[in-house]
């Protein structure tokens, strides 16, 4: 619906129009015109323009083993989860060498074990029996020796009387002596057998159960070792993402070091804006950012400002964060960083704006007093295409806001209608 001042405003335009074409000799017309108040601005961004959605974070993953590739799973474009294998080289040796050390490390475990078990229950009566039986034999031979003893000391008798031979005496004392032979074997073999029992009680020695500790330690860090390397055989997703490049094939040599896969993370993105360098400065880490993408906006905040702005364009990198919102990567949306409130600000009506032929801007202030205007130049700073915030003029300046092309400052103006 048209409103009525804008009426009445074209008509007195065309009235005006009409009378210049055909110009009266006593006064000119009084130019008709539409006032305007300028308003509060309210608030605005310190920084609005657009930005790039890009991925927190870019993988890029290869083998770290030597091996020919066997499988590849996933290709470009594809959305692969944290955890999935995305591709495997043949794992036939480092198969067999992940069995062997795991064998000697079961092997040098069970070693451990028994050091510092020591003898079984069995092993340890066997010993006290060998000190029993050795006992019984030393007092069987202590028996003998005694009995021997006697036998000599009567024939050593019946020899000095000589009721007997020499050659009987003689073989008397011989198993004297092989009676007291026998009593020192049977102590000995008594020494032997308590000592042996001694070690089977007393159990491994201090130095042969930390040199056991610690063959079972460096075999189970050489199977473990054998394990990660076994696991190396499979390129695996660091999180979930998407697979921007793939250069593997399977049958081909794979080399550690080299790329195969690069992906980009699926979960929430950032958006990276260029940022001139007066309004990063205004900005830091926390900062609220509103993101408009198909006209819904969304609140985050900034995370993080690049300390090397880049000096050709002298802008800086602003990082925004926006949580539970996901987008594609290379999305371009509209980013409001912050605000600001500005003073000796205000908002006018787009046509209340003059431009002239040298770029400057302004508007027409209007004066009750004498019903005429005044030209006030300003500054526009931003505009949404119906209402622009400028300085130079304060809120609640009476301005002229259609029209505004007509008047000539000083000159009388007639006020057909107010917005």
């Amino acid at each position: 619906m048209i409103h009525r001042s804008s009426l009445a405003l074209a008509a007195a335009l065309t009235l005006t129009a009409s009378a210049c074409s055909h110009p009266a000799p006593t006064a000119v017309a009084a130019t008709p015109v539409e006032l305007a108040t300028a308003s509060a601005p309210g608030s605005r961004a310190i920084y609005r323009g657009p930005g790039t959605v890009a991925a927190a974070h870019t993988y890029r993953i290869g083998f770290e083993v030597p091996g020919r590739v066997t499988h590849v799973a996933y290709d470009v474009g594809d959305r692969v989860r944290a955890g999935a294998v995305l591709a495997t080289i043949d794992t036939g040796d480092y198969g067999a060498q992940y069995r062997a050390a795991a064998a000697r490390a079961a092997a040098a475990d069970a070693a451990m074990t028994k050091a510092r078990i020591g003898a079984r229950p069995q092993e340890r009566l066997a010993a006290d029996d060998a000190v029993a039986g050795a006992r019984a034999q030393l007092e069987r031979a202590l028996a003998a020796q005694r009995l021997a003893d006697q036998n000599r000391q009567r024939y050593d008798a019946l020899f000095a009387s000589g009721d007997i031979a020499g050659a009987q005496h003689d073989g008397i004392v011989a198993s004297d002596r092989d009676a007291h032979a026998a009593v020192d074997a049977a102590r000995a073999q008594l020494a032997s057998a308590q000592a042996s029992a001694a070690l089977v009680h007393i159990g491994t020695r201090a130095e042969d159960l930390h040199a056991a500790e610690a063959d079972a330690q460096s075999a189970q860090a050489n199977a473990e070792l054998a394990a990660v390397t076994l696991r190396k055989t499979a390129i695996v997703a660091p999180a979930d993402a998407y697979v921007e490049e793939r250069d593997l094939e399977p049958g081909n040599a794979a080399q550690p070091g080299t790329v195969a896969f690069v992906l980009t993370d699926a979960g929430e993105p950032e958006v990276r804006i260029a940022v001139p360098e007066a309004d990063a400065a205004q900005l830091t880490p926390g900062t609220e950012a509103r993101i408009i993408e198909t006209g819904r906006t969304r609140t985050g905040h900034v995370a993080r400002i690049e300390p090397a702005a880049d000096p050709a364009a002298h802008t800086a990198l602003v990082r925004v964060r926006v949580p539970g919102w996901h987008a594609r990567p290379g999305t371009i949306v509209d980013v409001a960083l912050g605000t600001r409130h500005d003073l000796g600000t205000a908002a006018v009506p787009i046509g209340s704006i003059v431009t002239a032929p040298d770029g400057t801007t302004s508007v027409s202030v209007y004066d009750a007093r004498t019903q005429t205007t005044n030209r006030r130049t300003v500054r526009v700073l931003e505009s949404d295409g119906d209402r622009a915030l400028v300085s130079g003029v304060l809120p609640g300046t009476r301005i002229v806001a259609a029209g505004a092309h007509l008047v000539v400052p000083g000159a009388a103006v007639t006020v057909v209608g107010v917005r």
